[in-house]
């Protein structure tokens, strides 16, 4: 078993960027095409096969160096950057084993927290992942 929790395309996440619960996903989610009660009351679901899964990785205050490494992680595979697009392998808590997903990553806020040492650092962090 490989020893990482997300890899964007070729390149792994550094665990070490991640918060202690800086990983978190609803993994394998169903979507209804279709869902009806019958005159009985009874339940009728039609679930598409396509299961999709969202991930929250909520990462460790950091400088902006280590930001830009982590920016380049994300961007050196990625798919179309207009949309944020990025392959991704990553842990399925469902099935506990490594699937592989397309997926955008949601706008990002950064908070500052100041100028240390000649540069600049950054609070925690979150980037939300959601399947296409």
């Amino acid at each position: 078993m490989s020893n990482f929790l997300i890899k964007f395309g070729s390149k792994e996440l550094p665990n070490s960027f991640l918060t202690d619960d800086g990983y978190v996903t609803t993994p394998n989610q169903r979507t209804e095409l279709e869902a009806y009660r019958d005159a009985d009351i009874k339940l009728h679901r039609t679930t598409s096969p396509e299961y999709k899964t969202s991930i929250q990785l909520t990462f460790c205050p950091m400088s902006q160096s280590d930001k830009e490494l982590l920016q380049n992680i994300i961007r050196t595979d990625m798919e179309n950057e207009i949309e944020r697009k990025v392959s991704v392998t990553y842990w399925n808590e469902e099935t506990n084993d490594y699937k592989d997903g397309e997926f955008y990553i949601s706008d990002v806020t950064y908070a500052t927290l100041g100028f240390f040492g000649g540069e600049k650092w950054y609070k925690s962090f979150t980037c939300q992942l959601t399947e296409y």
